[in-house]
């Protein structure tokens, strides 16, 4: 076995010159295992106005190797025949960046996202003898949700499933849902994302704000984070108690819908504030200046703004949804059922009472430990050693 690995990742999500914020937690991952491993990533990314029908992009990033590929594809509803030439060009993408990276020879092939991106692993693993494998972020699966549909689709990603060497998974929920869809494989992890704990940091200084303040991060897309059941979650609090605010950071297609619906609630600006985007030390510095998050999703894969929360000492009011009902217990949360309005509102109501009786330090431990970049790099590298041994 080489004493030092190659990994090559091939997301189907992932930062890109458009939108950096997609699929950033695979590049948090692709960094974190850039200490034990070399990384390459093969990103294709869909542009309806890429100037040509591809365009190439090569970078390092944190010591990864990024080959981002832009190919040209029919905008607007585009019917079969423009889904067909959507998929022609992306395998066509794939295909050119294989060939152009073949000095690289890696040891693992690592898909993220089902299926597209599992089926270049498949062919890979077919044709340069290496071990794939897929880890998948997406909750299509979730009853909830219910876009995984289709009958090719379904075959093609049973397949693909079952031919993989393992299935990564970042909560045991999203692995249930996936099995219930009948989605096999003889090796199933559980791996969560990496949380930057090296940024999320407490403050460490006593907050000065006069009224209790929670925080609510999300995309602002109404139909998984359930906003409006918040709102009016917040609006039930608001007849009972005016000691507390509530900081709205994130933008998405239903961020006015929000707004709008926030006052005709009678929630006026300063009990609801709506920031908008928040990205780095911005962010960072909403969750220290803030007493506790909530989350009111109806499904996650995961909840990565409870474990960024938590990393900075915050105690945290989530729906068990992800990865919350493994992590959420007395000692750094309340964990409320989906949809239920009138316990996410007692929950909070308890919230704004007892948060200062959290240890800090005890809830950011318990992120240390389990979701640090070192930590999932440990336990990504051990599972590619395995196979590859």
């Amino acid at each position: 076995m080489p004493s030092r690995l190659k990994i090559l990742f091939l997301p189907r999500w992932y930062p890109n010159r458009n939108d950096p914020m997609p699929g950033l937690f695979i590049r948090k991952q692709a960094e974190g295992l850039a200490r034990l491993c070399d990384v390459a990533v093969i990103y294709v990314h869909p542009e309806p106005h890429c100037p040509n029908k591809y365009e190439v992009e090569f970078s390092e990033e944190n010591e990864v190797r990024v080959l981002t590929v832009y190919y040209r594809v029919p905008g607007g509803k585009s019917g079969w025949f423009g889904g067909l030439v959507k998929l022609y060009r992306f395998y066509r993408a794939n295909f050119r960046a294989l060939k152009s990276i073949r000095a690289f020879d890696p040891d693992v092939v690592h898909a993220h996202i089902l299926t597209r991106t599992a089926v270049v692993a498949y062919w890979v693993s077919r044709q340069w003898k290496k071990p794939f494998m897929v880890s998948e972020h997406w909750s299509r699966y979730f009853p909830e949700n219910n876009t995984y549909q289709g009958f090719l689709r379904k075959l093609v990603t049973r397949f693909v499933v079952k031919k993989a060497c393992a299935i990564i998974t970042v909560s045991e929920l999203l692995q249930r849902s996936m099995l219930k869809e009948k989605l096999r494989n003889s090796r199933y992890i559980n791996i969560p994302n990496v949380v930057e704990t090296g940024i999320f940091t407490p403050s460490g200084q006593k907050r000065s704000h006069r009224k209790k303040r929670m925080i609510h991060v999300s995309c602002f897309e109404d139909k998984s984070k359930n906003i409006s059941g918040f709102l009016r979650s917040v609006r039930t609090l608001s007849l009972k108690r005016n000691d507390f605010e509530c900081h709205m950071i994130g933008v998405g297609p239903d961020f006015e819908k929000m707004m709008r619906y926030a006052g005709e609630l009678g929630l006026d600006e300063q009990t609801v504030i709506f920031h908008g985007l928040k990205q780095g030390n911005d962010l960072l510095d909403s969750y220290r200046s803030a007493d506790f998050l909530v989350l009111s999703s109806r499904y996650e894969t995961f909840g990565t703004v409870v474990v960024e929360a938590m990393s900075c000492g915050l105690p945290v009011v989530a729906t068990s949804v992800g990865i919350i009902p493994e992590i959420l217990n007395a000692g750094n949360g309340i964990c409320v059922d989906p949809g239920n309005e009138e316990e996410l509102a007692a929950a909070i109501n308890g919230m704004l009472d007892l948060f200062a009786t959290y240890d800090p330090q005890e809830i950011r431990k318990f992120v240390v430990d389990k979701f640090s970049k070192e930590k999932v790099a440990d336990s990504m590298f051990e599972l590619y050693q395995e196979f590859v041994s």
